[in-house]
C-alpha cells in the first residue's frame, strides 16, 4: 500500500475493516469507542492489530494498540506509524 494514501482513505478503511472483524452492522465512526461500543477486548484488539499491520505494512507494538480507544486511536497509530516509514 503506498505511503501517499490520506489519513481520511486510512480512516474509512480500518472502519471497515473493524465492521468486518466485530461482525455488527451498526454505524462506525472515527469516535466509535472499540470497548464501550463494540465490546472488544484487548485481546480483540491485538488480533485486530495484526490484521492493520499487514493492510497497511506497519508494525504496531501490542501495547500501542491496547491503548486504542476508539477507530480514531487506531486511524492516528497507523498514520504515525506510516509516517515513521517514509
Amino acid at each position: 500500500m503506498s505511503n501517499n494514501i490520506t489519513r481520511e482513505a486510512i480512516g474509512t478503511e480500518i472502519e471497515t475493516m473493524v465492521q468486518d472483524h466485530v461482525s455488527m452492522d451498526i454505524p462506525f465512526s472515527q469516535e466509535t469507542n472499540l470497548e464501550e461500543d463494540l465490546d472488544m477486548d484487548s485481546l480483540e484488539r491485538v488480533e485486530l492489530g495484526v490484521k492493520l499491520e499487514k493492510k497497511f505494512g506497519v508494525l504496531l507494538p501490542d501495547s500501542v494498540i491496547r491503548q486504542c480507544a476508539t477507530i480514531g486511536d487506531l486511524t492516528e497509530a497507523i498514520v504515525s506509524s506510516k509516517e515513521m516509514v517514509a
